[in-house]
């Protein structure tokens, strides 16, 4: 059996592509013919983001929040799920050099997967078409 090192492109495709499909880790090593920890390591790579187009990581300008600091927010989240975006942007910015914007907070959460509450959205609704209506009346 190879070991991750050791896999191609293809090789990892293949992987990505049977886990994809639904089968169990120790049926895709079986499948590859690869151990499972190797299965595993690829499967998570490609889960979060490592494994990308490598032409990608050059182009556009540099990311407000890198990997790093998309690895705290998701742990600022973790300890606190009620908190909102200008909490969050507020704990992201007490020790970083480099302040964000409560906008690139919210587009990380939303790229990350975490999404607002309907509870949460309809208030914002209401507040906002209750601001409208009291400038008409």
């Amino acid at each position: 059996m190879q070991k991750r090192s050791d896999l191609s492109d293809v090789q990892k495709g293949m992987i990505i592509g049977f886990r994809a499909k639904g089968g169990s880790i120790s049926e895709t090593a079986n499948f590859v013919n690869y151990s499972r920890a190797a299965v595993v390591k690829v499967n998570r790579a490609w889960q979060y983001g490592t494994i990308q187009n490598q032409r990608r990581a050059t182009c556009g300008t540099p990311r407000a929040i890198d990997d790093r600091g998309e690895r705290r927010l998701r742990r600022c989240v973790r300890a606190n799920r009620r908190a909102t975006v200008e909490q969050l942007t507020a704990q992201i910015n007490q020790g970083a050099t480099k302040s964000v914007s409560s906008t690139t907070v919210q587009r990380m959460l939303l790229r990350m997967g975490l999404r607002p509450t309907c509870e949460l959205f309809f208030l914002r609704m209401m507040a906002s078409t209750s601001r409208t209506m009291r400038g008409v009346i």
